[in-house]
This record gives structure tokens, sequence and C-alpha cells, in this order.
């Protein structure tokens, strides 16, 4: 009788942590439960020049433009810094800020964002640059909301 009833225990026990560790994963991995401001990356590509940084950028910066698609956030941040660290794009910048407003680092977010700004002045793109006041407005928005439900 005790045995059985160890054996029942452990079981819950077991399946408890496992419900608990695959959703800690989940949510981590960048999925669950955020809440997804920006849902679709900016797909203009930038000009790469034609190097080995250049090449490598261009490939990191359309493999996070993939992770970003299928939600898988965390992996996207990663490979947007990998496209940044070989050559610097407003495009990059710009997707690496939507994506951590995603995951809620909103401090990360707003200073990618206006380094992207930087970045599309330089180029004279002022549709970007709108582009990014609406997503900086989208930011302070969810700020005062997340502030009047306190």
């Amino acid at each position: 009788m005790e045995l059985t009833n160890f054996i029942a225990l452990s079981v819950i026990v077991v399946a408890a942590l496992g419900i608990g560790m695959g959703t800690m994963t989940w949510a981590y991995s960048g999925k669950g439960s955020i809440s997804v401001l920006f849902k679709e990356p900016i797909l203009n590509s930038p000009e790469f020049p034609d190097t080995d940084s250049g090449r490598k950028a261009a490939a990191y910066f359309q493999a996070g433009i993939e992770a970003y698609q299928s939600g898988n956030y965390r992996k996207a941040e990663d490979k947007f810094t990998s496209a940044i660290q070989e050559v610097s794009t407003a495009e990059a910048y710009h997707n690496r800020g939507l994506i951590f407003a995603n995951l809620r680092s909103d401090g990360e977010a707003v200073a990618d964002l206006i380094r992207a700004s930087e970045l599309y002045q330089e180029q004279g793109n002022g549709s970007a640059i709108d582009s990014i006041k609406q997503n900086l407005e989208a930011l302070k928005q969810r700020k005062l909301e997340r502030e009047k439900q306190k």
C-alpha cells in the first residue's frame, strides 16, 4: 500500500516538474507568456558589401528574419546581433529593437531603435524614420497601459 502511494506521488511530482520546466523553456525561447507588440520584422534587406563580412552579415540577417517570422525571438536576437557585429546596418538594429520590445526589454529596444533612426538619418530614409517613430509610440503606449494597471 505504501509503495503504491509513493509511486503515485512520484508520478505527480515528476509531471508537475515537467510541465513547469516545459513552460519556462517555451517562454524563454521567445514564445509563450510574452505579449508580442511587433508581429512582423523589417523585411527591407540592406545592401551588404561584397566581402566576407558582408556575406556573413547577409546570411545572419536572413537567418534573423526567418527566426523572427517563426516566433523564435531569442534566436533572431542572436542572428541580428551577429549581423551587426559583421556590418552595422539600420535594418538590423531596427529588427533587433523590435525583438527586444517583443521580449519586453524596452530599454534595449529604445536604444536599438534610436541607433537605427540615426543610421536611417544618414541614409536620408524618411519613411523608415517615420516607422521608428511609430514603433517608439507603441512602446510608450504599452508602458502607459502597464502603469494604469498598477
